[in-house]
């Protein structure tokens, strides 16, 4: 009898083992998909772009579960030039949103960082890239169609440049975050913006800018006010100077301040 149920003890414990065994390799295959914590989850997806493939990714909160209309915040993330590079950008913005009470949204980017110079020449590659994730993320994740772009350094030019060279006909992006933009793409922004060399058949769009103390504070001065003085009625507009905080520290805080202005406050107009 002992022996019996010793050969049945010992056969419960090798089913358990083959079940927690098989259990645990199924997480493991969920991973190579799939990155996920306690709030959210980030999956990856192939789309194209002009005849080259890219990898996105894009986080997915809990309650995508039940509801697939949210709004899709696109980061553009590419290798610092100057400055010390940042690799938390993506986890930033996921803060920010996170920082709104009953508020969820999805955050797209491109998988990895992508060892670009983002300069004003190359504008229309870079833009187009994030154009066609948006068209894939559209089709496949979302019902929702409000789309904020936003960056910082170099590729906050390319959102600056995508709000004036957009228009209703063509717009991607109705939310435009922009922080410590190069000086490069300051000047061409600047320039487009004096010379009136936009269209202008736009409608309902916001813009948070912002910029710290690494940056030319003369010439960010001068491009707030340009916006301000143009009172454009298509345009929600509000700025923000950081004193006391450099180009490395600033975007955790700009990114939110940013993501809060687009996704809180009311319309004026």
């Amino acid at each position: 009898m002992k022996q019996k149920t010793n050969f049945i003890t010992r056969a419960l414990i090798l089913i358990l083992e083959i079940v927690t065994f098989s259990y645990s390799s199924i997480g493991v295959i969920k991973k190579t998909s799939f990155e996920t914590s306690s709030s959210y989850r980030v999956e990856t997806f192939t789309f194209s772009s002009n005849g080259t493939n890219y990898t996105g990714k894009i986080h997915l909160p809990d309650s995508y579960e039940s509801n697939k209309n949210l709004p899709a915040i696109f980061l553009i993330d590419f290798t610092e030039q100057h400055f010390k590079l940042a690799t938390d950008e993506f986890e930033k913005v996921i803060d920010g949103v996170q920082q709104i009470r009953g508020f969820d949204a999805l955050v797209v980017s491109l998988n990895e960082i992508a060892d670009i110079d983002a300069e004003p020449e190359e504008f229309q590659k870079h833009y187009e890239i994030y154009r066609d994730m948006a068209k894939y993320v559209d089709g496949k994740y979302t019902n929702n169609s409000s789309r904020t772009f936003i960056g910082k350094g170099s590729e906050s030019g390319i959102v600056l440049k995508a709000l004036l060279l957009e228009d209703s006909e063509n717009a991607v992006f109705d939310n435009f975050i922009a922080t410590d933009p190069s000086g490069l793409y300051g000047t061409y922004v600047l320039k487009l913006i004096e010379n009136g060399d936009f269209p202008t058949n736009k409608h309902n769009l916001k813009l948070h800018f912002s910029f710290s103390t690494s940056n030319d504070r003369t010439k960010c001065m001068k491009l707030i006010s340009l916006i301000e003085k143009a009172n454009f009625p298509w345009l929600q507009f509000e700025s923000i100077e950081y004193t006391d905080s450099d180009y490395e520290n600033t975007y955790p805080i700009s990114y939110a301040a940013g993501i809060k202005y687009i996704f809180s406050s009311k319309p004026t107009r």
